[in-house]
Order: C-alpha cells, then structure tokens, then sequence
C-alpha cells in the first residue's frame, strides 16, 4: 500500500463514519412519515399494546413507572449535568463536554424527529387499562433515546476499563427495559420505541464521529 493510497484511506474514514448514521437517521425519518401514513401499521401497534397490557402485573407496574422517571428529560439532565461536572473536575472540560454532547444531543434530536414526523400518540381510548396518557407527539420516542445515549456514553467514556462489561450490560438493558416499559405504559407504540433504538444508535455514533473530527481539527491548530 502506498502512502498516498494509505493517507486518502484515512481520510475517507471520517467521511463515512458520518454519512452513514446520517442516512441511517435520513432513513428512520422517511419510515416514520411512512408509518403514520400507514393505518394498517397503527391497527398493529394497537394491538400488540393491548397484547402487552393483558401481561401486567404490579412489579411490572412499578417498574415501568420507576424507569419512565430515571429516564425523563429532568432526570436526565441532573444524570448527565452530574456525570459531566465530575468528569470536568478530575479530567477537564475535554471529557466533560464530549460525554454531555453524546448524552443530550441525540435526545434532544429526537425531538426533532417527532416534530418532522408528527405521529399521535396511541389513542387512550382504544387502551383502557394504560398506565400513563403524555402529550406531544410520539414517533420516536425521547424516553428510550435517552436510555441509548446515555448507556452508549457512558459507554464511550468509561468503558475502556474494567467497567467495560457492567457497561456493555447497561448499554444494552436500560434501552431494551425503557422500549418496553413505554410501550406497557401504553404512551408509545411498538413501532415509535423500535424506531427510536436505531435512531439513538446512529444519533450517538454521528455525534461521536463529529467530536472526533472537531479533536483532530483542534489538534492539528494547535500543533501549526
């Protein structure tokens, strides 16, 4: 391999670790214009919602309950403010800020997202037994694209260490528990809290790349 084939390789990957979550968000945004398009595709929410609620039990209750709290924007907000001035008194702002940008950006994209979509939230009058009635609108969800950003930056900053694995475990249960819990709580269909397990995902690594790229940018400044 020669050093121009390896130089533009290297500079080719910054590029692409972008425009691919990017689609990938491009993408959840178009499947969810077509969903609400799609009635036949709420008549199927519906009913796996009703599906769920015929499970519910008190500790299932109160689990969804306690998780629908943890993960709420004023939860996360004193979560993350409180991780971020942690990690801004031991390690600097260079940690402190990139780990709240990967904690809140993608959540507060999925506001966004609802907002292009405009997807109602399930109707309460065809889920008599839900838990919870929010408002707003509903494709995707912002609960469980917290629980992703935040188990994937907790992730990206703590887990190179022998936290690694009770991370990856968080990184992959605290979103799959918060997707069911909103789904029970009968607040989201089936189909807002899947689509907000991709967006999240792609929200993190766009918002990763983008750090990076700004650290590479800050790097070669200061060594010209």
């Amino acid at each position: 391999m020669t050093a121009t084939t390896a130089s533009s390789r290297r500079a080719a990957l910054p590029a692409r670790s972008i425009l691919v979550p990017f689609c990938i968000i491009l993408a959840v945004v178009l499947a969810g214009l077509v969903i609400r398009a799609t009635p036949a595709i709420g008549t199927w929410d519906l009913a796996v919602i009703r599906a769920i609620e015929s499970a519910r039990t008190p500790f299932l209750d109160a689990v969804a309950l306690a998780d629908g709290v943890l993960f709420s924007p004023v939860a996360a907000l004193v979560i993350v403010g409180a991780i971020s001035a942690g990690l801004w008194l031991r390690r600097g702002p260079g940690a402190a800020i990139p780990f709240a940008a990967l904690g809140l950006l993608p959540w507060l994209g999925s506001s966004v997202v609802k907002d292009i979509v405009q997807r109602p939230r399930p109707l309460s009058a065809g889920l008599p037994h839900h838990l919870l009635t929010d408002t707003g609108y509903s494709f995707p969800s912002g609960h469980t694209s917290l629980a992703v950003a935040l188990g994937l930056a907790l992730l990206l900053t703590f887990g190179a260490g022998r936290l690694r694995t009770p991370l990856i475990v968080f990184a992959v249960a605290a979103p799959l528990v918060t997707a069911f819990s909103r789904v029970y709580l009968g607040v989201h269909n089936p189909t807002d809290v899947l689509a907000s397990l991709v967006y999240a995902t792609a929200a993190v690594l766009l918002v990763d790349a983008l750090l990076r790229l700004v650290r590479r940018w800050w790097s070669s400044r200061a060594v010209g």
